[in-house]
């Protein structure tokens, strides 16, 4: 009797945890903690490269960090928040900073940044959806 509640439990139990036929929920986030370097912004048919670094501008990255914390560098601010994620690869982001003597490059990204509701992860690559199927693009920095 004992045998047989015993492989009732290994027959059972796995198929109540996965969910029967759920999508597969992120259930840690380790893969996107990290420090990511923005690459290029897609927005409808146009892709916009990183520029080359200038003088007094920083590199545009995002810093995921563990329990949920965000941080970020625009091309000429610091930017803190938070995140979440959820199933189906969704991404909340919120937080502030200022847009002061942003470059070009820079508004695009911090004003992207708010509207992001879906993530992709790739090897050493992030990214980022906005605003209908609209990317920011990262690779792992180093």
């Amino acid at each position: 009797m004992k045998s047989h509640l015993f492989l009732a439990m290994y027959t059972v139990l796995p198929a109540l945890l996965s969910g029967c036929g759920k999508t597969t929920t992120i259930n840690s986030n380790m893969e996107l903690t990290g420090k990511w370097k923005l690459e290029s912004i897609v927005q409808g048919s146009d892709t916009i490269s990183r520029p080359q670094p200038a003088k007094g501008v920083m590199e545009i990255g995002v810093n995921f960090k563990e329990k949920g914390e965000l941080e970020a560098t625009s091309s000429t601010n610091y930017l803190t928040g938070s995140y979440e994620i959820a199933q189906q690869n969704t991404i909340q982001i919120g937080g502030g900073g200022t847009e002061r003597a942003e470059t070009k490059w820079g508004n695009l990204f911090v004003n992207a940044l708010p509207n992001v509701n879906l993530y992709e992860l790739k090897p050493n690559r992030l990214i980022l959806y906005y605003d209908d199927n609209n990317q920011l693009i990262f690779n792992r920095a180093q």
